[in-house]
């Protein structure tokens, strides 16, 4: 009856593309949420979405994690006009306050996001506390254990139990300690570089990483960016803070999960369009970076 429910919910929201400030407005967005104090944890289903540009300023801190395939070119910036945009991750932070410019093509999508109120957040996250480099590093979020936090939020959101508050609660409290944490080094490892991908080259990257099939090889985004192989190599790096094999994995894992998360396809179908070689070594090298086998991931994000 749930599932059934969702569904009417998911049809009576495929309209024509709305913009995004409609589609926030819209009461239905908010599908089921737990309310902790100071802070509202939330699974929400956003409609199609028409192709735009637009400026937020959120009027409360907020932490998604996307649980369908993020939006072609996804992209955003703080602060002032001259400002680089930064790619969009699945997992992103948006500070109170803080104007931001984002863009993207338009489509439907869902996510898990906890808004939070002044005083449940730390000082270091508040906006004004935030320097240039940190607010660029809150669009992609690269931290494992707050994606698999705001996981098991979604879980318990979805499918909510007599001490869902509290394992609710301890969740949040080791994601607001996590991102303190990772904005930090952000901010230190942004200082210590030097060079890097221009916008347009990651760009490209990101567009072929995204792509179904197998992922590429690293003199193939080389040749895409115009570089040698051992420049791409360090200037990705220096770009991201993370090597071109960590990234890629990262990526797929984040497809797959959006994948098993959207729809009830075969695990052979996901393990195809993500270019593993059979549904076995797709399972295995999911299980190995999410700790648990896909099955039973797709069961506990869709119960």
């Amino acid at each position: 009856m749930a599932q059934v429910g969702a569904l009417l919910l998911k049809s009576a929201l495929m309209v024509d593309p709305v913009s995004i400030a409609d589609a926030r407005r819209d009461p239905r967005l908010v599908r089921a949420a737990l309310a902790l104090p100071g802070i509202a944890v939330e699974l929400c289903d956003y409609p199609e979405v028409a192709p735009q540009t637009v400026t937020v300023v959120e009027p409360q801190a907020m932490l998604s994690l996307g649980l369908s395939p993020l939006l072609p070119q996804s992209e955003g910036r703080f602060g002032r006009a001259g400002t680089r945009f930064a790619r969009f991750g699945s997992l992103s932070f948006r500070p109170a306050g803080v104007p931001s410019e984002l863009r993207f093509a338009g489509g439907a999508f869902e996510t898990i996001r906890c808004r939070f109120e002044g005083q449940a957040l730390p000082p270091a996250l508040h906006g004004k506390a935030l320097d240039e480099a940190q607010l660029a590093a809150c669009f992609d979020i690269r931290r494992q254990p707050i994606e698999d936090a705001m996981l098991r939020l979604a879980e318990e959101v979805a499918q909510p139990r007599e001490d869902s508050i509290a394992l609710a609660q301890a969740l949040v409290d080791t994601i607001r300690l996590d991102l303190a944490r990772y904005l930090a080094e952000a901010g230190r490892l942004a200082a210590r570089r030097s060079g890097g991908l221009t916008p347009r080259q990651l760009r490209r990257c990101a567009a072929r990483i995204d792509a179904d099939g197998p992922p590429p090889a690293i003199d193939e985004l080389a040749a895409l960016c115009g570089l040698s192989r051992f420049h791409f190599m360090r200037t990705f790096r220096a770009t991201t803070g993370e090597s071109v094999g960590s990234f890629v994995q990262r990526a797929r894992m984040a497809r797959a999960k959006a994948m098993l998360a959207r729809d009830d396809g075969p695990l052979a179908d996901i393990a195809h369009a993500l270019g593993y070689r059979s549904a076995a070594a797709f399972s295995a090298a999911f299980h190995r970076v999410v700790g648990r086998p896909p099955g039973a991931f797709r069961t506990a994000i869709r119960s």
